[in-house]
């Protein structure tokens, strides 16, 4: 079996990120200069390793199409699509709001944050829920080389699971602007091989011999 390769990139940093706005869906975002930056590098470093992307699948909010544009201008991958399960969190009425909202309303109802579920949105175990479905569909798939541009809540948790780790390790698996992560597949387990990496680490971690 072929080694397949897949890259849980995070979108760049946001406007609202700077400002310590919970977007979710309700905002879909858009990237400030240090998050175009940092996704432009990205680009650059995983070209000049040599990757060769055969698919991208990218979250529908904004903030993550506008990553995908400057990454398909330096990778030119053979597919482009959105797909709805990568979307950002639906925290209902705490899209939006202050970070520190959410926290407060667990508290307030005497629950793990990850548990919490406002009226007609979803929680974090249901997130990871629909990356999961998501990843296992894409190890299954015939691509070798796959990128995935997503949230940071959702590669978070989608962490956890590839490493065995439960909510209690949430923090310290959320990306920053445009982590990269590179996760090998072959006919043994999943293969991290990097993890959140931040785009001032990446050239000096990824090789055209290791990174394809």
């Amino acid at each position: 079996m072929r080694s397949k390769h897949i890259y849980l990139i995070k979108h760049g940093e946001t406007e609202e990120n700077l400002r310590g706005i919970h977007q979710g869906q309700a905002v879909g975002g858009r990237l400030s200069k240090r998050g175009s930056d940092d996704i432009r590098k990205v680009g650059d470093s995983l070209a000049a390793a040599g990757v060769t992307v055969d698919r991208m699948l990218v979250s529908p909010m904004s903030r993550c199409r506008e990553s995908a544009a400057l990454l398909t201008a330096t990778l030119t991958p053979a597919d482009v699509r959105v797909d709805e399960r990568l979307a950002a969190k639906n925290s209902g009425y705490l899209g939006g709001r202050p970070r520190g909202v959410a926290a407060a309303e667990a508290a307030r109802q005497g629950i793990p944050i990850h548990q919490l579920r406002t009226p007609g949105g979803e929680s974090s175990e249901d997130v990871q829920s629909r990356y999961m479905q998501l990843w296992d569909e894409v190890c299954a798939g015939p691509h070798r080389t796959t990128v995935l541009i997503g949230h940071g809540g959702g590669i978070a948790c989608l962490l956890l699971r590839l490493t065995g780790n439960g909510f209690d390790r949430y923090l310290d698996h959320v990306p920053g602007s445009a982590g990269v992560t590179w996760v090998e597949i072959d006919d043994q387990a999943p293969c991290v091989r990097l993890m959140n990496v931040p785009v001032a680490d990446l050239p000096g971690r990824l090789s055209p011999r290791t990174a394809r």
